[in-house]
């Protein structure tokens, strides 16, 4: 049995003003060589150079000041009252009611920021075991869904302290070009 998932109106239009709190910004990543090393490539024992890098996104290259304005003219067109600062720096906040939808929302964020801004490495923190599961079960859900609409699959991993696997998902977080979640709880 294949779920459909429909697209849901309210969900674009939180998705879209998410991602225009960054409008301006440019698209790209930070690749990083961390070491190389030498492999022998074939039997005729040719040696090449290989390196490791760990990738990260992009710096925000947005002033504080254009991201509140970004921020103000979001809360304009929804008649909020502007904020005068960004409390709290570059957190955000997205309140949704229970049954919304808000998994879906935000991983369908995280693929458009990736479209829009190259960004592609993502934490989900969540404030405890039972909704970390959950998460984890959407995303596995929803995994189909997105790859057909965006042609990218999304790899995510549970950070659990009790696991020693965590080792082997940080450094494929760090190693990997692609989109990548892990997600944790408090």
């Amino acid at each position: 049995m294949k779920l459909k998932f429909k697209q849901q109106q309210y969900q674009t239009d939180a998705v879209n003003n998410l991602v225009r709190v960054f409008s301006g910004q440019t698209k790209g990543f930070r690749k990083e060589i961390v070491g190389r090393r030498t492999v022998k490539a074939d039997l005729l024992a040719q040696e090449h150079i290989v390196e490791d890098a760990i990738f990260s996104n992009k710096k925000i290259e947005l002033s504080e000041g254009e991201i509140l304005k970004n921020v103000q003219e979001l809360q304009k067109e929804q008649n909020l009252t502007p904020a005068k600062k960004l409390d709290g720096g570059y957190n955000f906040t997205v309140e949704m009611e229970t049954g919304t939808g808000k998994t879906y929302v935000y991983t369908k964020m995280m693929l458009e920021m990736h479209k829009l801004y190259g960004w592609n490495k993502y934490i989900i923190m969540v404030p405890s075991v039972a909704i970390r599961e959950g998460v984890h079960k959407s995303l596995k859900i929803t995994a189909e869904h997105f790859q057909e609409t965006y042609g990218k699959k999304i790899r995510f991993n549970i950070y659990d302290t009790k696991n020693k696997s965590n080792l082997v998902n940080i450094k494929q977080f760090g190693n990997s070009g692609e989109i990548e979640v892990l997600i944790m709880n408090y």
